[in-house]
């Protein structure tokens, strides 16, 4: 949240989406962190009307929450109640994955799915009444003929818990979580670095009270609307009471009937609800968990491996547990023979995968249980792989082969000297030391000096190089975000460049959607400007899309 390159593009990416304005208010808040109404105002010189409604644009969207804090009283002055804007930096940049949320949605539950969760991830928030609207109007039908199945799946979503009710709007929350971060040192030392990072996980800490102070428990937050909890399990219409009618409680039952039928009407006008990231993220970690297994061992194996993080998904009580519930041996065939590539697999070759992901050299499952017959998956291992290969891809391309496998020989054995190192990578001391102080200088080795006087003399000190792991996946995410954002800014210059050509294409589209004759036409030139921006937009967002994947291993997963 702190690094500066994930503010940039959080920012880059508001102004892409909303617009000078609305980034300018965004950018106050994620650099300057909680403020208050007031604050922003003087920071950003706009006038009030301006700033609400950058505000509303940007609660709307989930970019922002407002929370209110106690203000001590100070002399005479009484107790004051503030409201401060937090910006939401991660929910910015879940705005880059919203494809890849479309197609889970869509590959699990349907187009019908996709098409409601498009919605909501277009507009930010919306009630089940407006969800039904909008619908309506995109099908071009009554609303009374698009309600029912529509409904349905609105309530396949809310089981699913892909989409949830809004968070508190203003919750109040303690002084401790807004406290500024403290003041770090800088230098090229390791615990300056080490400090860095500290300070770094310190303001994440906060930033996750805050929001979690507003989220409502699970109860609440996925709790079905009154009119969708018939259709929801039945799919059907009116329910009538055949109860015989008791002349002394005629009276109670009415109450009671206009008290649903008014909690209903309150579901479905008032009630926001909103796509539900941290699910949607967590399907993206179990899937980069199985891509991890396949290729470290077979697709099979991958398969048993989708086939328990399933059974196990509904006990996941955290954003990135470390390891998942235990698992019997049977629950995992069941499990298995219910999917469609497990349907093929013998009890022996299950027993063969469960049996290479919880060898030692691997560790991806650890079995327990009494003469160890449950399994749990070790989500926290096969991630921290998937993190290593990509570090290690990263050395190999930008220092080359010997320094690869230096600094693979120093993930593995930890402190080393550097005659040490040499020998075990099979290099050159000469060499060796020339690699060891590049990578210092990038950031990925450290050196520890180890006095054998105390006069700290070089030729009677040790000097142990290892690597601190923490400031290592900082460093390479903080330039993924940069990298990211280069792609990002790149791809708005070269749309803002056909900007003319682009308007043209779309009011000729437009026109041919509506059946109607256009007098507009596209020169040679034109076409060919086309073409290129097309193939252009097409690698950036691509590129942009697999860079995503290494932010989400190195962040969110």
């Amino acid at each position: 949240m702190a690094m500066r390159h994930k503010c940039k593009l959080s920012c880059d990416l508001i102004h892409t989406h909303f617009g000078e304005l609305v980034e300018k208010v965004c950018r106050c808040l994620v650099y300057k962190g909680p403020l208050v109404l007031a604050e922003i105002a003087r920071y950003t010189e706009m006038n009030i009307t301006q700033l609400r409604n950058c505000l509303l644009v940007l609660v709307q969207h989930n970019c922002v929450q407002g929370f209110k804090i106690f203000q001590e009283a100070v002399g005479p002055n009484p107790p004051k109640v503030l409201t401060s804007y937090l910006g939401l930096t991660d929910n910015i940049l879940h705005r880059m994955r919203f494809p890849k949320f479309l197609s889970i949605v869509r590959d699990e539950l349907g187009e019908e799915a996709e098409a409601l969760l498009e919605g909501l991830l277009e507009h930010g928030r919306l009630t089940l009444e407006q969800v039904v609207q909008r619908a309506a109007a995109r099908a071009g039908k009554a609303e009374s003929e698009v309600e029912l199945p529509l409904k349905q799946t609105f309530a396949a979503l809310v089981r699913s818990h892909y989409i949830e009710r809004c968070p508190a709007s203003e919750p109040t929350v303690a002084p401790k979580a807004i406290e500024p971060p403290k003041k770090v040192p800088r230098g090229p030392n390791s615990k300056g670095r080490a400090a860095k990072v500290a300070a770094i996980k310190n303001l994440e800490s906060d930033y996750d009270r805050i929001v979690s102070v507003a989220a409502a428990l699970d109860t609440e937050r996925f709790r079905m609307p009154s009119s969708l909890e018939e259709v929801g399990e039945t799919g059907g219409g009116d329910v009538s009471m055949t109860d015989p009618v008791v002349p002394g409680q005629k009276r109670k039952r009415d109450a009671l009937a206009m008290d649903a039928k008014t909690m209903a009407i309150v579901d479905e006008k008032e009630v926001l609800w909103r796509a539900n990231y941290e699910e949607l993220i967590r399907k993206l970690r179990h899937q980069a968990c199985v891509a991890q297994v396949k290729t470290r061992i077979d697709a099979a194996a991958g398969s048993v491996l989708a086939a328990m993080l399933e059974m196990t998904r509904s006990s996941e009580t955290t954003s990135k547990p470390q390891v998942s519930a235990p698992l019997s041996m049977t629950v995992i065939m069941q499990a298995v023979t219910m999917t469609p590539e497990g349907r093929t697999m013998t009890m022996e070759r299950i027993r063969g995968a469960l049996h290479q992901m919880a060898q030692e050299t691997v560790g991806f499952i650890t079995r327990t249980g009494e003469g160890g017959s449950s399994y749990i998956i070790n989500m926290h291992k096969i991630i921290e792989q998937g993190r290593r290969n990509e570090v290690e891809a990263i050395v190999l391309q930008r220092f080359g082969r010997e320094s690869c496998r230096i600094f693979r020989l120093l993930m593995m054995k930890g402190q080393m000297e550097q005659k040490q190192i040499a020998g075990m990578a099979m290099v050159q001391l000469k060499d060796a030391r020339e690699l060891l102080y590049r990578l210092l200088k990038e950031q990925y080795v450290v050196v520890q000096e180890v006095a054998k006087t105390a006069e700290h003399s070089a030729q009677k000190s040790i000097y142990l190089w290892n690597i601190n792991w923490d400031v290592v996946k900082l460093l390479v995410l903080d330039d993924m975000y940069h990298a990211a954002g280069n792609l990002q800014q790149r791809l708005s210059h070269e749309l803002e460049q056909e900007q003319e050509v682009l308007e043209l294409l779309k009011q000729i589209q437009a026109a041919k959607a509506a059946g109607a004759e256009t007098h507009v036409t596209l020169t040679q030139r034109q076409h060919e400007q086309v073409k290129r921006i097309r193939r252009v937009a097409s690698i950036l967002e691509a590129s942009l899309l697999k860079l995503d994947n290494a932010i989400l291993l190195f962040y969110d997963f």
